[in-house]
C-alpha cells in the first residue's frame, strides 16, 4: 500500500475533480446546456474537460480512439475535433455526458488506482512526451477544477448558489 500512496492521493483528488465537474452538470438548467456565455456552450465545455481526462489516462494518444466506449459512441467522437486546433462545433447531450463522466470516473480507478510509485515518475511518460506521468494527472486535476470554476460561478451568477467544495473522493 505505501508504494501505491501516491497514485491513490491522485486518484481521489481527480476523483473529487470530477464529483465537482458533476456537480456542475446536475445544477446546470436545461436551458443553459447549449447556451454560450461569452465563450463555449455548457455542453462543450463539459465534453472537452472529459475528453482531456479521458486522454491524461492514456499511455498513447491513439490509446483513445481504441476504447469501447468511443466505438460504442461513434456520433460524439466521429471527428475528434478535440485533438485538433479549431473551433469547437459539437453540442452534447446530458444523457451522453452522464455515461462519459461515469466512464471517467471508472477509468480513474482502473488506470489510477493501478499504478506503481516509480511508473509515475518516469520521466516524459505521457500522451505530450513532456512531463511524467504524475505530473500529468496533476494537470489534469488542475483542468478539470480550472473549468469547473468557470461552470460553476456561470451557475451562481444565473441562480445564485455557490458551488460547494469536495476535498477528496468520499
Amino acid at each position: 500500500m505505501s508504494e501505491n500512496i501516491l497514485a491513490h492521493g491522485l486518484a481521489s483528488q481527480m476523483l473529487a475533480s470530477l464529483y465537482t465537474l458533476k456537480d456542475c452538470m446536475d445544477r446546470c438548467p436545461d436551458p443553459e446546456w447549449h447556451e454560450k456565455h461569452g465563450d463555449y456552450p455548457f455542453s462543450q465545455v463539459v465534453f472537452h474537460v472529459l475528453f482531456d481526462c479521458d486522454l491524461s489516462l492514456c499511455d498513447e494518444i491513439g490509446d483513445i480512439r481504441r476504447q469501447g466506449f468511443h466505438a460504442d459512441n461513434p456520433g460524439p467522437f466521429a471527428d475528434y475535433e478535440e485533438l485538433e486546433e479549431r473551433p469547437r462545433s459539437r453540442l452534447y447531450g446530458r444523457v451522453f455526458l452522464d455515461k462519459y463522466y461515469e466512464f471517467c470516473v471508472s477509468k480513474v480507478k482502473s488506470v489510477l488506482l493501478g499504478q506503481l510509485g516509480e511508473a509515475l515518475l518516469l520521466p516524459d511518460s505521457d500522451v505530450y512526451g513532456n512531463m511524467t506521468k504524475c505530473e500529468r494527472y496533476i494537470n489534469a486535476i488542475r483542468h478539470i477544477q480550472h473549468h469547473s470554476a468557470q461552470l460553476g460561478l456561470r451557475l451562481q451568477f444565473l441562480g445564485g448558489q455557490e458551488m460547494a467544495w469536495i476535498s477528496r473522493e468520499a
